[in-house]
């Protein structure tokens, strides 16, 4: 070997190394930025909120604990049964009564059947009647203001707020301006 390539071989070498350190750099870069997508709990509530949903959900109810249920006793059917027996008692007594009075009744529900079946149909027709009143009882104020001409505020001499009435205070309108304010 000649000594003229050996140095050519080590700068060679050198670059090598170079170039595989800086390609294991970004490697390296690439791997830690991935990791960190990974276990960024924001992105997958962003991209996927239905499925962080219904995986709370099932956390939360598998974390929950189940009630505990008490052993049934027969005492505590014996309990039951009597109860039973006692409510169908009442309703068989209830029932009874309510069949020696069905007559009164049936004419009581039929009229208040008719009332209830009348009573929207009469308040809609009582509405409209005064809708109708008052968009007529509007046209005529408007009819009348027109036809009066211009009107004046009442203490103010004509003239003194300029040609058009004064307007109400409101949102979006300049100053009031009265008599004798400049």
């Amino acid at each position: 070997m000649s000594t003229s390539t050996l140095p050519d071989d080590v700068d060679e070498i050198r670059r090598e190394m170079a170039r595989i350190r800086m390609e294991m750099h970004e490697d390296v870069r690439d791997v830690v930025a991935t990791a960190e997508a990974v276990t960024d709990w924001h992105r997958y509530l962003t991209t996927f909120p239905w499925l962080s949903l219904g995986a709370a959900f099932a956390v939360g109810y598998f974390i929950v604990p189940r009630r505990k249920r008490a052993p049934v006793t027969r005492e505590d059917l014996s309990e039951v049964r009597e109860a039973v027996e006692e409510a169908r008692q009442t309703v068989v007594k209830r029932a009874g009564k309510a069949a020696a009075s069905v007559e009164p009744a049936a004419r009581k529900g039929l009229i208040a059947s008719a009332f209830a079946f009348a009573a929207p149909f009469a308040v809609r027709a009582a509405q409209g009647y005064a809708l109708n009143f008052f968009e007529n009882w509007l046209a005529q104020q408007q009819q009348m203001s027109a036809a009066a001409g211009p009107q004046h505020a009442p203490g103010v001499p004509p003239g003194a707020w300029g040609t058009a009435p004064p307007k109400s205070g409101g949102q979006g309108q300049g100053p009031r301006r009265g008599p004798g304010v400049s």
